[in-house]
């Protein structure tokens, strides 16, 4: 039989048991691209006397996984987002008879991008870390329901001081700047740790006027930071003083002139 898959077979889940197989599992929803990794940091061996390598060592293997995802459960993000923690097991989950896939162990968010757009669903890329990766096992008491419905633009809330009601998308994102801490006796890791985090933004709105654009734009005064609040269901993602960057409005002749404010957050609260 082919091992060859479609892309429209795999499923995501985590879960959170002492072993991969057991504790409570939760499917984390609709995924619209997948990419898991395994990086074996080949150590190449250059030098003179010789035009080609001399050897390929194998170094610091370093598990990833990229995931692309509708936004369908709002803790997820809320709760892992800061690199701090995350969830003990994720899973590549391959439907079949037998399952196929893959498990990763301890996966923390590297990178997480949460964007909101008029008239789209909500998504969310997450670039995860993750201590090693084995074959998939199937959970004793099966594999749970899959969720479907994400949530969209009109479930989020955004807060620049107060309630915004005209804006085109925002967007954030959250470099948590990970630290992989290898296992000399394996060549595997041990630990992977957060260092200083990195939080940036854009929104995209309307303004009633220029004179409005110029109001916003006055709160890059010296002595001026300001509060941007992002909520979906009415759970923060964001909740933190902020700058704008370099504001910008383009447009053609065939475009609405929608204003850019790219904006860096002193962090995530």
């Amino acid at each position: 039989m082919s091992s060859i898959f479609g892309g429209y077979e795999p499923l995501i889940y985590t879960s959170d048991g002492g072993t991969k197989n057991n504790g409570a599992f939760t499917n984390r929803g609709v995924a619209t691209r997948i990419n898991p990794i395994l990086d074996p940091g080949n150590i190449e061996i250059d030098g003179s006397g010789r035009r080609g390598l001399y050897d390929i060592l194998l170094g610091m293997r370093e598990p990833q996984f990229t995931l692309d995802m509708l936004f369908t459960d709002k803790t997820f993000i809320s709760t892992f987002q800061d690199g701090l923690t995350g969830p003990p097991w994720l899973h590549y989950r391959i439907p079949g008879t037998p399952d196929s896939g893959l498990t990763f162990e301890a996966p923390k968010m590297n990178r997480v991008s949460v964007e909101s757009r008029h008239n789209e669903a909500i998504m969310a890329t997450i670039e995860f870390w993750a201590k090693t990766v084995s074959a998939i096992a199937v959970p004793g008491a099966g594999w749970p329901s899959v969720v479907s419905t994400p949530y969209r633009w009109s479930d989020s809330d955004l807060t620049i001081g107060i309630l915004q009601t005209e804006w085109w998308s925002w967007r954030y994102e959250v470099n948590n700047n990970l630290q992989r801490l290898g296992n000399v006796a394996d060549g595997g890791t041990r630990d992977i740790k957060a260092r200083n985090r990195r939080v940036t933004g854009t929104i995209i709105k309307d303004c009633s006027s220029y004179a409005e654009y110029i109001a916003l734009a006055d709160l890059g005064a010296e002595a001026a930071k300001f509060n941007i609040t992002i909520e979906v269901d009415s759970l923060p993602l964001l909740n933190a003083d902020c700058r704008w960057g370099r504001l910008e409005a383009p447009s053609g002749p065939t475009d609405l002139i929608a204003k850019r404010f790219p904006f860096v957050a002193k962090d995530l609260t």
